[in-house]
């Protein structure tokens, strides 16, 4: 409980810097005075001690649609803030290094916004006005096309894995990965149901589910994984634990996945004969599993046990860095998510700072990994340059 009110503390200390920086800074673009200052300022004030309360109304009501209002208007204003603080950065930088486009640019927006009859008469500062103006328009743009991606596209991506030496029996063999569903406070049974109808449409010889499934207590979320009960596949679906899991309560939530007819991978495995065969299935913890439940520390070498004469060796990871791990055991392929591929701007640009296998396929030594985007998404309801996706990985024999 102490770690999650510091967490809570810092967050809301963050998000209030950046709420009222933004803020200011556009205010002053826009040579705002006068009362109408007041009212923004006690505004953002009611946003960010919306933060702490969200999450605390999360804990103590069982009054889900209710959650579920003030979860998207915090989340939403989450995000929108954080592309808005992105652009006035850069609004900053554009002020300071004028090259005359700037310039020309602003006298333009300015004597186009007069002639519509906007009230700017008392803007001192035409270069300030029309870059603070342009900011939140483009950032409100942003944040809307966020949030329809989000919520309206969903995408299939079909990825074909060259295998060397792949046995006969194992060509197009399809597996189909869903990865950060992330049920939880916006996040619920329909948007699932419709998630299962489409990986059901692609005729999965497998189904994975590589972790973050939940963002939430199971007393409160679990009759939501209902539709994964209709999910079919020739051999079956695959499910490893991700961090929120063990934020969520993972003990909880462990039988009431396997209640829906789906085998979790516990630094597991499970040989699937497929013709004359051999395939693979594996599963690790999550790589921080260890420090919060001891006995669920992640081991792949654990999860290799037995079936090291495999034809083919698939580990399901829920973040990429576990392919180190992986690779020194010998598993062929690694199928993993986290990332969600930065999610939306400007995180789809620095998540490069933080992970070297983002998104899509790519190799490590004698192991190729997978990096699912992410189906759903966590915090903010956006999803801006990098898409949500349902990936449909089919094993391809090579020379």
């Amino acid at each position: 409980m102490k770690a999650f009110f510091v967490f809570l503390s810092v967050l809301t200390s963050l998000l209030g810097f950046i709420y009222y920086y933004s803020t200011f800074r556009l205010i002053s673009g826009l040579s705002l005075n006068g009362p109408i200052v007041t009212m923004i300022l006690f505004g953002i004030g009611a946003l960010v001690i919306l933060v702490p309360l969200t999450y605390a109304f999360s804990r103590i009501s069982k009054r889900e649609k209710t959650q579920t209002f003030f979860a998207y208007v915090t989340f939403t204003n989450f995000g929108f803030f954080s592309i808005l603080f992105t652009l006035v950065l850069f609004m900053d930088l554009l002020r300071l290094f004028d090259i005359g486009i700037v310039s020309d640019y602003s006298r333009l927006l300015f004597s186009t916004l007069l002639h519509f009859g906007f009230p700017i008469d008392g803007v001192t500062e035409v270069k300030n006005f029309s870059l603070a103006f342009s900011t939140i328009v483009v950032a409100t743009a942003l944040s809307s096309l966020g949030f329809y991606n989000a919520h309206v596209r969903l995408t299939t991506k079909h990825v074909k894995i060259p295998v060397k030496n792949l046995h006969p029996d194992l060509h197009q063999f399809k597996i189909v990965q869903i990865s950060d569903v992330h049920i939880g406070p916006t996040i619920k049974e329909k948007f699932l149901r419709r998630v299962v109808g489409k990986i059901n449409a692609q005729t999965p010889d497998v189904v994975v589910i590589t972790g973050d499934l939940v963002d939430g207590p199971a007393v409160t979320l679990k009759h939501h994984l209902k539709p994964l009960a209709d999910i079919q596949s020739k051999f079956g679906t695959y499910y490893v634990t991700g961090n929120h899991e063990y934020y969520s309560g993972v003990l909880s939530w462990l039988p009431e996945i396997e209640s829906l007819g789906i085998r979790v991978l516990l630094n597991e495995n499970q040989t699937i004969p497929v013709g004359n065969a051999k395939l693979l299935m594996a599963g690790v913890t999550d790589l921080t599993a260890g420090s919060m439940i001891k006995s669920h520390q992640t081991n792949p070498k654990r999860a290799m046990a037995g079936g090291e004469n495999s034809d083919f060796k698939i580990l399901l990871a829920h973040q990429p860095n576990s392919v180190y791990e992986a690779n020194k055991v010998g598993f062929h392929l690694q199928i993993s998510g986290h990332t969600h591929g930065g999610q939306f701007f400007p995180g789809n640009i620095l998540i490069y700072f933080a992970q070297k296998f983002v998104a899509g396929l790519h190799r490590y030594k004698d192991t190729q990994i997978y990096v699912s985007r992410g189906t759903g998404y966590w915090g903010p309801p956006f999803r801006l340059g990098a898409p949500s996706e349902i990936s449909v990985l089919e094993l391809q024999s090579t020379v």
